[in-house]
């Protein structure tokens, strides 16, 4: 409902969900204890008598493992202004030593117990909280124990040492740049605009250069001693334990902790208020990739109990907002649009702002016809209403959201528990279950009429005064004449003044239409089904030479994933025509079908679970779905339609290109965007199959050649699906026979040796500039590998890869101080034949780009000539084998790792068998070999990226 702005996410959220602005809660609060909603019983929530919260949860998915959450009702807000950034520097200062974990232990601490950095130990800071997150291996006595230490280590026991803190600074600033994007300063501008007299543009959580590269340790201790005690914490426990066991270690460990310093108030954060008439901001960013226009409205509301009676009365208000989004989805595909894409958003911010905003985003030179699009749309709905169809659309995709909530409860994971318990704990809701939802709301979205939708919409923007902004690559000169000068702000003004002079008009009636494609002819026969017993899997062949993998799982309850792959994909594009693989992925979908556009398919397909994920991979065309078992047969019958009747609209290359420009323009102002327009062709000597194409040689594809290509796949080619999850395996086969096995027969797959070969040329190093204001680069350097059809070789060079990232951690991470999150991968290629890298990628300080590169060159040499020794090589593959044991029980690893072409390569069943065992016999003596193959320094392509100011 309302989300938090976090360190992680602030430069893609959009102000519609960051608004605060009330005094922060002086303590965690139970919501249930003052509604009449009903808290989930499964939770059992408790407090401390020293003021600690604490909720456990038992949850069984994943199996064995546990989600531990410590969360403090203390973030930026809580900041003076001499410790701008410390409550996040101090969600740092809990790696970097406390009471039992010493400085420079507890990362190896936690590998060794089979957890990875940054995936099962973590943390963030928001404005109001800061949260610490644990991912337990297992849930064995002593490892619960060991999570609820660290968490009493990082709640009392951090020891904030001065060579720690100094040696932290430099990481800070690293993920401050690291973070700093256009987005993130649009954002920043945008809440000064609206909020201003407000603490939140003022407390970013990433805080200020000069506190965090000079703050004194005291300004630490004054936080930590303040903010960091007993009746401002709670506690999230969930998983696969017994509940009165984890809140026995819970009351075991945390009651005796007592506050170290005097309490503090909370800061006020300030309030909106209500004015007439309109105000605008002109905030120009030449490096953006659009340009984006906004109506919005800031005004108080008055605080609001989470309960039954609330929720419902959001309804109406919800629906209304949907249904004008669908308007604009429809309206971005109209000949001439001037706009790419647009949402319209209300949100109530921490029971004191409702903002309320339509947002377009344009080329640069369409702002004002963006803006008008965006004014005379949202008064379209102001006056006018709503029509029946719009309701009945926007209902049944509410009600079918709740449904299957209910439906897939019982299998939620248990990091996605944690997560809602967390919001519920700092947003004041109660935590309720999916079933009990669906119980309240479906009897009132029922009842909901398009009168009470357009009046929920009209008291939404009810507030006298509108915020007009442009923000973005769009240049607004002031306009000079003989007498004046009109100021980009006046000029703003003016456009949005001559929209609203001009009346708009009713939408026009909406016509009902049922779904086309039902019958596909007789049903396919099966001649082959083989159930392979170890796996429990079925391989079917139709007689048409559709080939399916199923296999039935009780992982995620009322859930079936699908993959349909076809043809060889970006493996055939034609050389002549560079980039067709890339425009054929992004119109075919948004073609629709011969009989139904996207539009119709939307309204048509209301209220059901199907959906539509396509895209061209090295050696396929590929469909990924997620369904259920009553939407199944609607599903299948939508992707077999996609093959014999795809639509080709012109609508699709009419948003396409729009986005391109938006693409390419985005990619010449960012650091990686050599990385992906230039290198990966570098790297394949010049193959016009890797990487993105020129913007030249996109925009100039058209829909004739993508039909061309993709039509003879899609027809004749061959047919491989997995299907996977909470199936009936007759049924569900009995819907593959009436749709896919309906359809003419299939070519086979031919080899393709020739399209598979693919040549490194002779190492180059490369520097690239791109031209921008922001301080970022980055360092890539690239090692040639093999393909992936030896998976011994394979698993073991990803298992080279966590070590060499890990020593990448320590030296430049840590040490040099140089980079937040320096990374490597292994990539084998599953298309080409004997090609695959390992890379390294780090974000850099431009000054720093040789630094970091001959740090990160020395460490290979190092690997490569000295090897790993025992424990990193343990500390690598412990967190592997932790989540191996996840992955068999994973859907999506059984879909895409093993069926999604089990047939097509036999092989991936038997490297499924080895899996467990092959990675646990991994030896030092086969790592030492691939480093010492793989990792000599001649054999690196460097590449730098920095920016050079305009």
């Amino acid at each position: 409902m309302r989300r938090l702005l976090t360190l992680g996410f602030l430069a893609t959220v959009s102000l519609a969900s960051a608004l605060f602005a009330k005094t922060p809660p002086e303590t965690p609060r139970f919501a249930h204890e003052h509604s009449d909603l009903k808290a989930d019983p499964a939770a059992r929530f408790g407090k401390l008598p020293n003021g600690l919260h604490y909720v456990v949860l038992a949850n069984h998915e994943p199996k064995e493992r546990a989600s531990l959450r410590l969360v403090v009702l203390a973030g930026s807000f809580h900041e003076t202004d001499d410790q701008q950034g410390l409550a996040h520097f101090l969600e740092h200062m809990a790696f970097n030593g406390s009471i039992h974990y010493p400085p420079g232990t507890i990362v190896e601490y936690f590998q060794r117990m089979g957890m990875s950095f940054g995936g099962d130990t973590n943390a963030y800071t928001s404005f109001d909280h800061t949260a610490y997150m644990l991912e337990l291996p297992d849930t064995k006595t002593e490892t619960l124990a060991e999570g609820i230490k660290v968490f009493s280590d990082y709640a009392s026991g951090l020891l904030l040492l001065e060579p720690e803190l100094n040696k932290e600074r430099g990481i800070i600033l690293s993920e401050k740049r690291a973070r700093d994007s256009v987005e993130f300063r649009q954002l920043v501008a945008e809440l000064k605009f609206v909020i201003g007299d407000t603490l939140l543009p003022k407390r970013m959580p990433i805080g200020i250069e000069s506190v965090i590269e000079k703050a004194a340790r005291d300004r630490f201790v004054d936080f930590y001693d303040t903010w960091y005690r007993p009746s401002r914490m709670a506690i999230v426990a969930v998983g696969d334990f017994d509940p009165a066991a984890i809140g026995k270690q819970i009351t075991d460990n945390f009651s005796s902790f007592t506050a170290r310093g005097p309490a503090r108030p909370s800061p006020e954060i300030g309030n909106t208020y209500a004015f007439n008439g309109v105000r605008t901001l002109y905030h120009h960013e030449p490096e953006a990739g659009a340009t984006t226009v906004a109506i919005q409205t800031a005004s108080p509301i008055p605080p609001e109990a989470d309960t039954a009676a609330t929720r419902i009365a959001r309804l109406p208000r919800d629906l209304a907002v949907a249904i004008l989004n669908r308007r604009l989805d429809i309206l971005v595909k109209e000949e001439g649009a001037p706009f790419t894409r647009g949402q319209a958003a209300v949100n109530d911010a921490f029971d004191l702002f409702r903002n309320a905003l339509i947002e377009l985003t344009c080329k640069p030179a369409q702002w004002s016809d963006a803006l008008a699009v965006a004014d005379q749309e949202l008064r379209r709905a102001l006056e006018h209403g709503f029509q029946p169809a719009e309701l009945a659309e926007a209902r049944a995709n509410f009600l079918n959201g709740l449904e299957q909530a209910a439906l897939t409860a019982s299998t939620r994971r248990s990091d996605q528990l944690a997560s809602e318990l967390i919001s519920a704990l700092t947003q004041d809701e109660v935590f309720t279950t999916p079933a009990d939802d669906l119980a309240l709301l479906k009897p009132a979205l029922e009842k909901i009429t398009v009168e009470q939708c357009a009046a929920a919409l009209r008291a939404a923007f009810s507030a006298p005064g509108r915020f007009v902004s442009v923000m973005g690559n769009a240049k607004i000169e002031p306009a000079a004449t003989a007498a004046s000068s009109t100021s980009p702000d006046a000029q703003i003004l003016a456009a949005y003044e001559s929209s609203r002079a001009k009346p708009v008009t009713a939408p026009t009636t909406i016509a009902d239409a049922a779904f086309a494609y039902t019958d596909f002819g007789p049903a396919g026969k099966v001649t082959s089904r083989q159930h392979v017993d170890d796996l429990d899997v079925d391989l079917v062949t139709f007689a048409n030479d559709v080939r399916l993998n199923l296999k039935k799982t009780a992982f995620e309850a009322g859930k079936i994933r699908v993959s349909v792959r076809i043809g060889a994909g970006r493996l055939t594009e034609p050389k002549t025509q560079p980039g067709l693989a890339y425009f054929t992925d992004k119109v075919f979908t948004a073609g629709g079908l011969g009989k139904h556009s996207v539009d119709d398919l939307e309204r048509i397909l209301a209220g059901k679970t199907v959906g539509l994920d396509f895209r061209i991979a090295g050696d396929a065309f590929q469909f990924t779905t997620l369904t259920n078992r009553d939407d199944l047969l609607l599903q299948l019958q939508l992707l077999a339609a996609y093959l014999t009747d795809a639509g080709w609209r012109p609508e699709s290359i009419r948003v396409a290109h729009k986005n391109f420009e938006q693409l390419y323009t985005r990619l010449a102002h960012i650091p990686d965007g050599p990385l992906q327009l230039e290198v990966p062709r570098l790297l394949a000597s010049g193959d016009p199959r890797f990487g993105l194409p020129s913007k030249e040689q996109l925009l100039a594809r058209t829909l004739d050649e993508a039909r061309a290509w993709a039509t003879p796949q899609l027809t004749t080619g061959p047919i491989e699906i997995a299907i996977v999850g909470d199936l009936d395996p007759d049924a569900t086969l009995a819907a593959v026979a009436q749709t896919f096995g309906a359809l003419p027969a299939r070519q086979p797959k031919p080899a393709y040796e020739a399209e598979r070969q693919a040549a490194f040329p002779e190492p180059f190093a490369k520097d690239f500039t791109v031209t921008s204001e922001i301080p970022k680069g980055y360092v890539a350097l690239y090692w040639p590998t093999t393909d992936s059809r030896d998976i011994r070789t394979v698993r073991r060079l990803s298992v080279l890869s966590e070590v060499f990232s890990d020593r990448l951690r320590v030296k430049i991470r840590e040490e040099l101080g140089d980079a937040y999150s320096p990374q490597t991968s292994s990539g084998p290629s599953d298309t080409y034949r004997n090609y695959g890298l390992m890379t390294a990628l780090i974000a850099v300080d431009p000054a720093k780009a040789k630094i970091v590169t001959d740090a990160t060159l020395e460490i290979a040499t190092d690997l490569a000539t000295n090897g790993v020794n025992e424990d990193e090589l343990e500390r690598a593959k412990k967190p592997i084998l932790t989540s191996l044991r996840e992955a068999g029980r994973n859907n999506q690893y059984w879909l895409f790792s093993v069926l999604g072409s089990a047939q097509e390569q036999p092989q991936r069943l038997d490297w499924r068998r080895s899996i467990d065992t092959d990675f646990a016999a991994i030896t030092k003596t086969e790592i030492d070999a691939l480093a010492k193959q793989y990792l000599p320094a001649a054999r690196a392509f460097r590449v730098t990226s920095l920016p050079v100011k305009p």
